[in-house]
């Protein structure tokens, strides 16, 4: 401030001095000066002439600054706006994100969709939009919120497909959902969160088969923990074989020749297991396939005991009922204290009308466990039997068992 107030009392003192100068000679030293141009013509004393154009050179030199720093101001101010104007955007896009991750929907829709065109990365704000507007019900403004995405970076086409997919997850759009992902797949065929939203929208559809043709890329690209990919793996083959017992139930093929062909499709490490071959003994009984079962049921007994497969054991009919018997007979011989097992051994003894013996079994089940299976099998053979009171006495005994603990209340 100092040094412009010494430079304008210097330009001051100049033009003082120089009127002053020229006063003197124009009174001494007036001199002439004729200007003659078409019908006009100038006349005035050579310094007078020449103030006039000193004068106009200074004001051309004032102007010519004053100029130069009103567009050095207009330049600062549209800088000034034009940043101004960036560093409020991404202040919104900040307040959006943080509630977008907070979940309020409606404050982050109104930050991220202000800021979005300001926005250094306009995408962010356009997704995370159309997610809030999901949220909020408003399924319209999130499509149109998507389409500006993809306008505006159409070489981030996945993300903004996985994103629609997502939306469409959550609201039960399962169709739609699965045509999305189909469209991501093809841009990525191999995309971890693809093949995981595929997985997803699968089970949510029932749709075991595309689950199992979806299990290798599950494998290959590790979208999921071992454990977690043996269990996905069990479940598949355990769904397949229910749907194939339904299937030879309505097919005109034998049903024995539906379940083999898929049961050959289970791998042969998951063959051996208990559960898997519960399931497929339970559908081969419920097709009328009990010899087949029976000797699967036999074979897997043997090396590996599992107390499901011993209660389907009994309920399955072999091609030699007396060397069931005899068979599950010798396997009491290293378990008899497995109440399951003379549970089973009862029912074989009805199978083979041995009434007696049935009884003794169905006995020493119950002194080695309760069990409501138990009960219920005796209180029915001894119905047949003729003995009515002792019959009513286990059902009862087997209905309270099974019942839930009743509560303290007074009673007639």
């Amino acid at each position: 401030m100092k040094r412009l107030l010494i430079r304008w009392t210097f330009y001051l003192t100049l033009l003082a001095a120089l009127l002053f100068g020229f006063s003197w000679l124009n009174q001494h030293q007036p001199g002439y000066l004729l200007i003659s141009y078409a019908n006009t013509s100038i006349e005035t004393t050579v310094w007078v002439a020449l103030l006039l154009g000193l004068t106009a050179l200074l004001a051309l030199i004032i102007g010519w600054r004053l100029l130069g720093g009103t567009w050095r101001v207009g330049r600062a101010a549209l800088s000034h706006l034009s940043h101004g104007g960036e560093r409020k955007a991404q202040v919104r896009t900040h307040r959006g994100l943080i509630a977008f991750m907070e979940g309020n929907w409606k404050q982050a829709l109104r930050n991220l969709t202000k800021s979005a065109a300001r926005s250094p990365l306009p995408l962010i704000n356009y997704l995370a939009a159309a997610r809030s507007a999901y949220e909020l019900g408003d399924r319209g403004q999130a499509l149109e919120l998507l389409h500006k995405a993809e306008e505006g970076a159409p070489e981030h086409k996945l993300a903004i497909t996985l994103t629609q997919a997502r939306m469409q997850l959550l609201g039960k759009q399962n169709e739609s959902c699965i045509a999305s992902l189909q469209r991501a797949k093809l841009i990525a065929p191999n995309h971890p969160v693809v093949l995981d939203l595929l997985y997803q929208v699968y089970l949510a559809v029932n749709d075991w088969a595309a689950i199992g043709d979806l299990l290798p890329a599950l494998r290959k690209q590790k979208v999921h923990s071992p454990e977690q990919l043996q269990i996905i793996e069990r479940d598949v083959h355990r769904s397949l074989l229910s749907f194939a017992g339904d299937k030879a139930k309505r097919s005109i093929e034998l049903p024995l020749t539906v379940l083999h062909a898929q049961w050959q499709q289970v791998p042969a490490k998951l063959q051996k297991d208990a559960q898997l071959v519960y399931d497929y003994c339970q559908q081969l009984r419920l097709n009328h396939c009990d010899s087949e079962a029976e000797e699967l049921l036999q074979k897997t007994l043997k090396r590996h005991w599992h107390d499901d497969l011993i209660l389907l054991y009994g309920q399955v009919k072999g091609a030699d009922i007396a060397r069931q018997l005899l068979l599950a007979e010798g396997w009491l011989k290293s378990r008899t204290n497995s109440h399951l097992l003379t549970l089973t051994l009862g029912r074989l003894s009805l199978r083979n009308e041995l009434w007696g013996k049935a009884r003794e079994y169905f006995e020493q089940s119950l002194q080695l466990q309760a069990s409501p299976e138990a009960y219920a099998e005796l209180a029915r053979l001894l119905a047949h039997l003729g003995d009515h009171k002792k019959s009513t006495e286990y059902y009862q005994q087997g209905l309270l068992l099974s019942a839930q603990e009743l509560p303290d209340l007074p009673m007639p």
